[in-house]
């Protein structure tokens, strides 16, 4: 049990963990949950159907790609390794080819 207010509240201690030194949150978890509000206990998630929904289509990565964005990409990066393939093909290209794994066309 973690104590605070100089040890006359007992509760559990917030289980998140700092990334950059892996040390513990000092914070008291919410009644019921096991982070503090600073670390999600405030958060209560999407109410209505629609935005169930609309979080899971959605579902960002730290909030700046969504899927559209990934694919869209994807098939950029599939264009430009098949105009490469065709400009080595042809003779145009020389040299070294562009590092790293090739996507595989849908």
């Amino acid at each position: 049990m973690f104590t605070t207010m100089g040890g006359r509240v007992s509760c559990l201690q917030c289980q998140a963990r700092a990334k950059s030194t892996g040390t513990q949150c000092q914070k008291p978890a919410v009644k019921g949950k096991r982070v503090c509000r600073t670390h999600g206990a405030a958060s209560t998630g999407p109410k209505t159907e629609a935005g169930r929904r609309k979080c899971a289509e959605v579902r960002t990565v730290h909030g700046h790609e969504t899927r559209a964005v990934r694919l869209e990409r994807h098939k950029a990066s599939v264009r430009l390794t098949l105009l490469e393939a065709l400009g080595y093909a042809l003779g145009m290209m020389t040299g070294p080819r562009t590092r790293g794994r090739k996507p595989k066309p849908d």
